[in-house]
């Protein structure tokens, strides 16, 4: 489940380029500890699709299973501006929704 704070949802609509999707993808190579960043791409064929606050973020099949939770946010303040993404269930839990930790309390 990849859930997009309000204000990542604002700033991502006023990106948006007709032709072009949001993608969150894993910079780094397989086996290393992944490392998200979100852009604009091209829609690929077989992208699984997630939905929230009413965008659609695409994922290659591989790196959507590998992430599972997400919470993307925007930030603007003393050590800069640009999106962050955190990424698996320990980094999200209970910031997300409690059911997607898998424990009884977030």
């Amino acid at each position: 489940m990849i859930e997009i704070t309000d204000v990542a949802a604002e700033i991502l609509r006023e990106s948006q380029l007709e032709g072009k999707v949001i993608k969150i993808y894993n910079t780094r190579p397989p086996g290393d500890v992944p490392n998200y960043a979100i852009g604009l791409a091209l829609p690929s064929e077989g992208d699984k699709v997630f939905e929230s606050k009413g965008l659609e973020i695409h994922m290659t099949p591989s790196e959507a299973d590998q992430m599972q939770v997400a919470l993307v946010d925007y930030v603007d303040d003393e050590r800069g501006r640009g999106f962050v993404i955190h990424a698996g269930q320990g980094d999200v839990c209970g910031m997300v929704s409690c059911e997607d930790c898998d424990k009884e309390i977030c």
